[in-house]
């Protein structure tokens, strides 16, 4: 039974945006308080010990300010940094549906921003991994004013969020993956000394996945510009699993217990970051659907598997 209703959970969300709907908080409450009538909302308020800095513009593309939140532990540091990273199929969602779990992580000792970044066309592969990575340059280079340790900068991604963090700490120091950066930023590096991909694929090329959007193009295709079959190489430069080397960040994957074809990848590229003695690990959530994180019972196990994580190499 659990299976069955997991799979068409999952199956909903294409990489976590409702197929044809945007993706928020309260509609990801009512697509599961069906199945799991018990599902709640963590609060998205402020917490105590935790300052914050809302609209903050760290890059322009074309003639529109991408921006980010940074949420800040109260007290002198410097304390490490990390990007949160929203999930809605690479065409939806924002980053406020992140900020509850920034807070969070605020609280337990991080300086967190929660970041926008291009989404549908504007976005389409490399783009948003761009904007991404403009947006670690822009902390390392802002590190004084947020009480940031600008050596210590992880990230922690869900979805669509999630295949995207991992990409990030995949191509560390790989210039191919580096867009122009912005004027005065040019010596400043975006690697990720850690990444926490939750519920997000690392491999496009999944023969399931494939198979799928044969089947009927969905967001991943739209994603890469086409179809497999018409753009094999951008399908696989996109995908985390093929750039694992030695400068690649450790990798924590927090998985739901649903099966689905739309999440490739993860435990093969574990299995590639310990063959170079680079940690990485796989944690299941059992009974859980594919947005888990943004909901309770599962917020605050999410949060704190993510913080030990974080804390061990930031």
């Amino acid at each position: 039974m659990w299976t069955l209703v997991a799979f068409a959970v999952a199956s909903a969300f294409i990489g976590c945006g409702r197929k044809d709907r945007p993706f928020t908080r309260a509609g990801v409450l009512a697509e599961l308080r069906d199945r799991f009538p018990d599902v709640s909302l963590p609060p998205d308020e402020p917490v105590p010990g935790v300052d914050s800095r809302l609209d903050l513009s760290y890059a322009r593309r074309d003639g529109h300010d991408l921006l980010l939140d940074v949420f800040i532990p109260t007290g002198p540091g410097p304390y490490p940094g990390v990007i949160v990273v929203h999930g809605g199929a690479w065409k939806s969602g924002d980053r406020a549906m992140e900020r509850p779990l920034a807070r969070q992580l605020a609280a337990r000792g991080f300086v967190t921003a929660t970041v926008g970044y291009r989404l549908g066309p504007a976005g389409r592969f490399p783009a948003a991994l761009f904007d991404l990575k403009a947006a670690v340059r822009w902390l390392r280079s802002n590190a004084g004013a947020y009480h940031l340790s600008a050596a210590r900068i992880g990230a922690v991604g869900a979805s669509a969020g999630g295949q995207l963090v991992a990409l990030a700490g995949a191509t560390n120091g790989d210039p191919a993956y580096e867009d122009a950066p912005a004027a005065g930023s040019e010596t400043v590096s975006s690697d990720l000394a850690a990444v926490v991909d939750i519920d997000g694929l690392a491999d496009f090329t999944g023969a399931d996945l494939i198979a799928k959007e044969n089947r009927q193009a969905g967001a991943p295709s739209q994603f890469l510009g086409g179809s497999f079959d018409n753009r094999a190489e951008t399908w696989r430069a996109a995908s985390a699993l093929f750039h694992v080397g030695p400068k690649s960040a450790p990798t924590l994957f927090i998985n739901s217990a649903g099966p689905s074809p739309i999440l490739p990848g993860r435990a093969e590229m574990r299995d590639r970051l310990r063959a170079l003695g680079i940690d990485s690990e796989i944690v299941v959530f059992p009974g859980t659907p594919h947005p888990f994180w943004l909901v309770n019972p599962w917020f605050t196990p999410t949060v704190d598997a993510a913080a030990r994580f974080l804390h061990r190499y930031l």
